[in-house]
């Protein structure tokens, strides 16, 4: 089974990948499968790992931001 901290991970690797390459659409995309997974989380009472997708969220909205800019 898939650990929450291998989702992590993996999410943080796309962003970077996504971000290097200037793929806006892919970030948002991935940020809006973190914004679920938090409320999954957040469903199950597991604060510690709805705060940790809510920030990979939040960088990826970063992220998107500096692409903008």
């Amino acid at each position: 089974m898939v650990t929450a901290d291998q989702i992590l991970a993996y999410c943080e690797r796309e962003m970077a990948e996504r971000h290097l390459a200037g793929d806006k659409e892919g970030l948002r995309r991935v940020q809006l499968a973190l914004a679920l997974l938090m409320n999954a989380a957040q469903s199950a009472d597991d604060r510690a790992t709805a705060t940790h997708f809510r920030n990979l969220a939040a960088k990826a909205a970063d992220f998107q931001e500096q692409l903008e800019g």
